[in-house]
């Protein structure tokens, strides 16, 4: 019976993340293809992100709720191999387009000068497409046995089962974990300390009292440094969406050793607790955006204003002019001014609703 429990609130915590995690990630899709300002490169890296999180919370969550319910698994020997294979490619993805964001990044922020150039439209496309194909390559080797996909039941999914070859685990732990990391540790190092030289910089150029002087040196500095309060918040947000990465990932990631190294079986409730916070990553994103990003905010509250607003038909409206001997001047005459004259604004219902100003021109 308390197992029975135990398995019920499994499965609706695993339900809300999904729910969650699906319209979180395609309301991200919907704001930032809407509007032509939000289609940025680094939006197209965010965007490819939010679809590696789309990919585990559309095929692998449901399944494992269903999994966890039936407390063993029913569909089948090929069904644990793809699914298993999705989580893994979800899994690598993610770590490879956070490292591409942080090189991404870095580019913008330090090497700013070539930027527009090694991040265009068409190179940006081809980037997406190798970390696409490094992440299907690095997934790919269980299939082909290196290393197997298999029920784990102490997680009620398909996954690489670890003891099947410990020297896949460690090569997977260097190229997908360590390497990234090291990448994205070496980006944001080198973003930070730049982004404090330059404030020093400006700290020590207002205290020129020469008004001429500090214009130009202030002008200077401004094409030297470009990075906007906004793009700083930015790079700190993407920074946060890191950090809850490792976080919500680490303990899982830990659950490898012990599945290798540890004889006994890991207690259920610590098991399936790595899974779960593993799972809950795909729905952290779009509420980093959310908090951290006004414009995002702002867009997210328009977009929910035209779903849920009432829709009413607004009447049409006719302009009316007011009599003649009411207006100040004589329109029929060739003036040389710009002189007033009362229109007012007169609905379908005859009820004058509104009072506008206009100009004349001779």
């Amino acid at each position: 019976m308390a197992q029975s429990i135990g398995n019920i609130i499994e499965a609706f915590i695993l339900s809300i993340i999904c729910i969650v995690s699906v319209l979180g990630n395609l309301t991200v899709f919907v704001i930032f293809t809407r509007r032509h300002a939000f289609r940025t490169v680094t939006n197209g890296f965010l965007l490819n992100l939010a679809f590696a999180d789309l990919l585990v919370s559309v095929l692998n969550m449901p399944i494992t709720v269903v999994t966890i319910v039936k407390q063993r698994w029913i569909f089948g020997k090929n069904a644990c191999v793809l699914l298993g294979f999705t989580t893994l490619l979800s899994f690598v993805s993610s770590v490879m387009w956070l490292a591409m964001i942080a090189i991404n990044r870095y580019y913008y922020v330090v090497k700013w000068k070539t930027y527009s150039v090694a991040f265009r439209p068409r190179r940006s496309v081809v980037f997406g497409a190798i970390v696409w194909s490094m992440s299907l390559l690095l997934s790919l080797p269980p299939i082909f046995g290196w290393g197997e996909f298999r029920y784990i039941p102490g997680k009620s999914f398909c996954f690489v089962y670890w003891p099947s070859d410990v020297y896949y685990m460690y090569f997977m732990l260097t190229v997908c974990f360590f390497g990234p990391l090291s990448v994205m540790s070496i980006s944001y190092f080198n973003i930070f300390k730049y982004t404090r030289v330059a404030r020093q910089s400006l700290n020590q150029h207002r205290d020129v009292t020469n008004e001429e002087k500090t214009a130009q040196e202030n002008g200077r500095i401004r094409r030297g440094f470009k990075v906007t309060p906004e793009e700083v918040k930015i790079t700190n947000t993407i920074l946060v969406v890191v950090a809850c990465f490792m976080f919500c990932w680490a303990p899982f990631a830990m659950t490898m050793f012990t599945d290798v190294y540890y004889n006994r079986p890991i207690p259920r409730i610590i098991d399936i607790s790595t899974l779960l916070l593993g799972y809950a990553n795909s729905m952290c994103n779009p509420v980093i955006y959310g908090i951290r990003n006004q414009s995002f905010r702002r867009e997210l509250s328009r977009l929910f204003r035209r779903c849920y607003a009432p829709s009413h038909t607004v009447p049409a409206v006719k302009v009316v002019p007011a009599d003649r001997s009411q207006c100040p001047v004589n329109i029929d005459q060739s003036l040389e001014g710009a002189e007033s004259s009362k229109l007012y604004f007169k609905s379908s219902s005859d009820e004058a609703t509104a009072i506008s100003t206009c100009n004349f021109e001779g």
